[in-house]
Formats: structure tokens, C-alpha cells, sequence
């Protein structure tokens, strides 16, 4: 057998991270999370994967319904991203020699961020609200550092993670600190527009004319209504006299992380030579909008996060450093492989060069690890009502406007309180686009 053939047929028996959850993949795309679940537990993450598993564990727990042990996942996965986040040296000379995938994995900047956006999210369903307001002022700290040491990141805000805090202190009855995040929020959605494609959330606009108001800011209120075109908002009094509904929705899985590879023979020295690099494919996202029916009264979602974009264009950021690192592996695994090989007239020494070669382009792989249980897009609805207890109906349409899939909730509100419900979203063809 040739050295190329010996080569491919090694780097056949290696599978990238995203190869390896195809099985989870198939079951949510079937609506069966405690399934999915169930499949991805089979996997056994070693230690440098222990965050990620974790990640994906707590988002597969939210699915199936479980609050209690997806917050119990995801405050795992935040502790030890905590105590990783100082990669040793050890680990970035090993990702120099052997690939990128041997580091332990702490997550991207918004992966990051959205281990805290997902545990409030998880405190405030559950009503615990003390809870979340403490990963809202985490957000806060952690974006802070993130755009003290990232300024050519094109990730360095996150409007939604702003925007929820926001909601977090605004259930608090902290008026100022809601109005600095909802604000931060209003800036970065302006700023990010090209960017992610996220225009600004309906209901953040009647959120900052009702803060400004109850903050007595008229010029700053009468901005914002000359801005956006909106004469009539509820005032910070009326809601408290008022329930209020606040559903998120999770519509899709994030895109896919695959290997982009070739596998080459120099014809000089007979020696393979392997540059594998990732690259992220968007999925196809079927999913427009929901619309929250309540007795006589309705709204319509906003999209508030779409992380198809946001994890596309951090990768673009990063693929220079990923391709130096990686043709700096090229180069040395051949150095290697030609000094192992030496006198090539000695079988003892072209067999040792040869073992060399297979083992270098069988250990080249490109870092696929991702949290691909992360949703495509976020949406977000308010709806205001009077104390009572109600039924609603929750129906998700397709982007021509068909109905998708719809459910029943029943609710009750009291005076001045907020309910939060999550919806998850993934339809039965997870198919990549091209």
C-alpha cells in the first residue's frame, strides 16, 4: 500500500467533533430532546471537551424541560470556563504540534455570553429572580472585558444579552440600571445592523420611551417617539397595575462546524502534507415569527439574537491565526517526518518516516467543537394583561406566513407580575445550506 493511501485510509478512522453528533442532530430534528439527550450522553468527552459537553448537556436538559438540571449544567460549564480561561502554556505548544483541538475548550466570546444569558433565562422561568439579576451583572463585567481586549472582534456587544438584563432589572424595579442596559442594547443593535442583520426589537422601542417616562427624561422620551414613529406606550405605572407575558423563542440549532481539508502528496519528497482548517455552514431557517394569542389581545415576536451570523463572522475574524497556526504545523510534522525518514536507502528509517507522515496527517484536524445546540435565532414578544388567569395559544410561522406549528399554555398573572415562558423551535429538516 502507498504512503498516500496508508495516510487516507488512517485519517478515515478519525472523526471531527461535528461527526460525531449527527445521532443527537437526527432525534431534535424528530421533536424528541430527552432522546437527543439520551444519544449524546453515549459520548464520553474527554477533559479538554468537559465545557463543551456541558454547554450542550444544558441546552438538551432545557428542551426536554428539565430548568433544574440544565441550570445545574451550565453553572458547571461557567465555573470551570472561570478557571481554563488562562490557557497554559502547555496547551497552546501542544496545539502548535499537534492541532487546534487539543486545547481545552472554554467556548467563542458569545458562547461565553450565552452560558449567562441561558442560566438567567432559566432563573427567571422558574421565578427566581435574585438568581438572574446575578447573571446580569455577570454579563455586564464579562462584556466589558471582552471589548477591553477585543477591538478587532466583531463581536465586543451583545444587544440581546443587554437587552435581557435589561428586563432583569426592570422586573427588579431598578429603574436606572434597566435604563443604562436598555439603552446599551438600542446602541448596539444601531451598531451591529450590518453586521448580524438584527433590526431593533419592537418591543425595546416601547421599553426606552417607558423607562424614559418613568425617569422623567422627556427630551430623551420625545426623542425616541419622534424616532420611532410611536405616539402611544403604556407607562411604568399602568404595567404595574397589569401581568405581563415575556416569551423567548429558540427557533433552529446553530450552524454547523465542519472540517474544510485537503490532503496532498508531494511529489519530491513522496510525503502527504495536510492543511485542515474549519468553517461554519448555516443552516436553512424555515422559522419568521410567533404570534401569542391571549383572549382578544395578540402580538408578534421580534428577533432580538440571530447566532448564524454571529458565529460566521467571529470565525472569519479568527481564520488568519487559525491558518498561520495551521500551515506552522504543516511545515514542522514535515520536518519531522523528513528527519525520522533520513537515509531513505536504510527500509529501517523510510518505514519510521513513513509511520511518522501517517501519524502527523491523521492527528492534522481542524477544531470543529462548537455548541451546536445553541439556536439559530432568538425572538422575544411582550404582552401586557389584567390579573386573571388565561389560556393562550402560541403559533410558529414559516417566512411565507404559514402556519408551522402551534401549542395551548395556560397562565396566571397577578398585579405587577411578569411570567416568563420559553419556547423551542427545530424543524424536521436540519439540512445545511450550501
Amino acid at each position: 500500500m502507498s504512503a498516500a493511501a496508508v495516510c487516507l485510509a488512517a485519517l478515515a478512522a478519525c472523526a471531527t467533533f461535528s461527526d460525531t453528533t449527527k445521532s443527537t442532530e437526527r432525534s431534535l430534528a424528530q421533536q424528541q430532546p430527552k432522546l437527543a439527550l439520551v444519544e449524546y450522553e453515549k459520548l464520553q468527552p474527554s477533559s479538554a471537551d468537559r465545557v463543551l459537553h456541558l454547554m450542550n448537556k444544558g441546552m438538551l436538559l432545557r428542551m426536554a424541560g428539565d430548568y433544574e438540571q440544565s441550570t445545574r449544567a451550565l453553572e458547571e460549564a461557567k465555573t470551570l470556563i472561570d478557571n481554563l480561561r488562562a490557557v497554559s502554556l502547555r496547551e497552546q505548544a501542544l496545539s502548535i504540534v499537534v492541532n487546534d483541538a487539543s486545547k481545552s475548550f472554554i467556548g467563542e466570546d458569545f458562547e461565553q455570553v450565552m452560558v449567562h444569558a441561558y442560566l438567567a433565562l432559566n432563573y427567571l422561568e422558574r421565578q427566581q429572580l435574585e438568581a438572574a439579576r446575578v447573571e446580569a451583572l455577570q454579563v455586564d463585567v464579562l462584556l466589558r472585558q471582552k471589548a477591553e481586549g477585543s477591538s478587532d472582534s466583531p463581536y465586543v456587544e451583545d444587544a440581546f444579552a443587554r437587552y435581557l438584563t435589561g428586563i432583569v432589572y426592570e422586573d427588579q424595579r431598578e429603574w436606572s440600571d434597566a435604563m443604562i442596559a436598555y439603552r446599551k442594547a438600542y446602541e448596539t443593535y444601531k451598531e451591529q445592523l450590518d453586521r448580524f442583520g438584527v433590526a431593533l426589537p419592537e418591543t425595546l422601542k416601547h421599553d426606552l420611551i417607558r423607562l424614559a417616562d418613568r425617569m422623567q427624561l422627556a427630551q430623551e422620551a420625545a426623542r425616541y417617539r419622534k424616532a420611532f414613529g410611536i405616539t402611544d406606550t403604556p407607562s411604568a405605572a399602568a404595567l404595574l397595575d397589569r401581568g405581563e407575558i415575556i416569551l423567548t423563542v429558540h427557533a433552529g440549532l446553530a450552524p454547523v462546524k465542519r472540517e474544510n481539508a485537503a490532503t496532498v502528496l508531494n511529489p519530491g519528497t513522496g510525503r502527504m502534507l495536510r492543511l485542515a482548517l474549519p468553517q461554519y455552514r448555516p443552516r436553512a431557517q424555515p422559522f419568521a415569527y410567533v404570534r401569542v394569542s391571549v383572549d382578544t389581545h395578540s402580538v408578534t415576536t421580534s428577533r432580538v439574537e440571530n447566532i448564524d451570523a454571529i458565529a460566521v463572522k467571529s470565525l472569519e475574524a479568527k481564520m488568519p491565526a487559525i491558518t498561520a497556526r495551521a500551515l506552522a504545523r504543516m511545515i514542522a510534522k514535515d520536518s519531522v517526518a523528513k528527519a525520522a525518514a533520513g537515509d531513505q536507502r536504510s527500509g529501517g528509517q523510510a518505514l519510521a518516516g513513513l509511520l511518522v507522515n501517517i501519524a502527523a496527517v491523521a492527528a492534522e484536524r481542524a477544531d470543529t467543537r462548537s455548541w451546536f445546540t445553541l439556536p439559530g435565532e432568538i425572538h422575544l414578544a411582550r404582552l401586557s394583561l389584567p390579573p386573571g388567569n388565561y389560556r393562550g395559544r402560541i403559533e410558529f410561522h414559516g417566512s411565507g406566513g404559514g402556519l408551522l406549528q402551534s401549542s395551548e399554555f395556560q397562565i396566571a398573572l397577578g398585579k405587577g407580575e411578569k411570567r416568563y415562558l420559553s419556547r423551542h423551535w427545530i424543524p424536521t429538516n436540519l439540512e445545511v445550506r450550501p
